[in-house]
């Protein structure tokens, strides 16, 4: 069967066709089940990026992803889910960890999820950052931590998605971007009420929008796409980022969405670095309002509150950010009681 998909796709210029969205969730669960080759593997993940994927190809892959999952809560216990390329930052730190705890503190429930070790870049990812602030990760439907007023998990894919995170060695010999990293960020494990995802490549929206709402059906989320730094959900630290939001309130479209650039000089964000080194950096940023960055982090945490529904615009949410607080307070184990609308 699996032949048949790679033969469709990869006939070459006169022969080569799309897959359907069924086709494509067919063959994604081939993938998934372990029972085809790594070549074969290889050789359909190549196929589909050189013909260029289609936004019916990335709905079969998802359909594929989310018929596995684990069973949500219900009802979500979530408000925002921040679906950030797993790939991770590899020229500056990410705020996109601090800015949610930050934001959890502010009264909304959010999911982080990734894997280390994604390529192509292999960067800090959510999972490292998490990681290296001494934070437990959760599993699906546990009951997690509370940040305050809201709460915020951070699951690993290897938890959720077992069937995708087996197949990481092969993507990193492959060494290249695959269906794989556009469609696992767009899972939304926990069901959350809105989503906010980062993209590298902004005619890749429209696409995903396909992928992500059937025919004929409006969202059943609100999704803030953002083409941010390195492709992912930061803010550019010194020009406008432009977005694109899907709000199942206002139609099926897309609606452009652009977030102004810093009100003050731009400044740049230090590299990654090691584990201890992003740790220590970051709970400098999350103390002192008057570090240099820390401003840079009131605006990503302003973005959560507005992904999220919370306010209903970037500007609003800007205003409600508070000063101070540490990333690193211990998380007592009562759960957040929040449901998406």
């Amino acid at each position: 069967m699996i032949k048949e998909f790679i033969k469709k796709i990869g006939t070459g210029p006169h022969g080569v066709r799309d897959l359907t969205r069924e086709e494509a969730a067919k063959a994604a669960g081939l993938l998934l089940s372990g029972t085809v080759t790594p070549a074969q593997t290889g050789a359909l993940l190549l196929g589909l990026r050189l013909k260029g994927e289609t936004g019916e190809e990335m709905g079969g892959f998802l359909d594929s992803l989310r018929t596995i999952l684990p069973p949500p809560p219900s009802p979500s216990l979530f408000d925002l889910d921040i679906g950030d390329p797993y790939d991770g930052k590899t020229r500056s730190i990410s705020l996109v960890v601090p800015a949610a705890i930050k934001a959890a503190r502010m009264g909304i429930s959010i999911v982080l999820h990734g894997l280390p070790g994604v390529p192509v870049k292999q960067g800090p990812g959510v999972v490292d950052v998490w990681r290296s602030l001494g934070r437990t990760l959760s599993k699906p439907g546990e009951r997690v931590g509370s940040e305050g007023k809201g709460a915020v998990c951070c699951l690993s894919q290897e938890s959720f998605l077992p069937d995708l995170a087996r197949l990481l060695p092969i993507r990193q010999e492959l060494g290249l971007r695959t269906l794989w990293n556009t469609v696992e960020k767009c899972v939304n494990p926990q069901d959350s009420g809105a989503q906010i995802i980062g993209i590298f490549h902004e005619p890749v929206i429209e696409k995903l929008r396909q992928a992500i709402i059937k025919e004929k059906s409006l969202p059943p989320r609100r999704i803030l796409f953002v083409c941010g730094s390195e492709g992912g959900v930061d803010l550019y630290t010194h020009r406008a980022t432009h977005c694109h939001l899907l709000d199942p309130a206002l139609g099926p479209d897309l609606r452009p969405v652009t977030i102004p650039p810093p009100g003050k000089p731009p400044s740049s964000l230090p590299s990654p670095g090691d584990g201890p080194g992003l740790a220590k950096i970051l709970e400098e940023i999350a103390k002192d309002p008057a570090h240099p960055v820390a401003y840079h982090l009131r605006r990503q945490t302003a973005l959560f509150l507005f992904a999220s529904g919370k306010c209903e615009t970037f500007e609003e949410a800007e205003e409600q950010v508070a000063d101070g607080g540490s990333i690193h307070e211990p998380v007592t184990p009562s759960p957040p009681s929040r449901s998406h609308p």
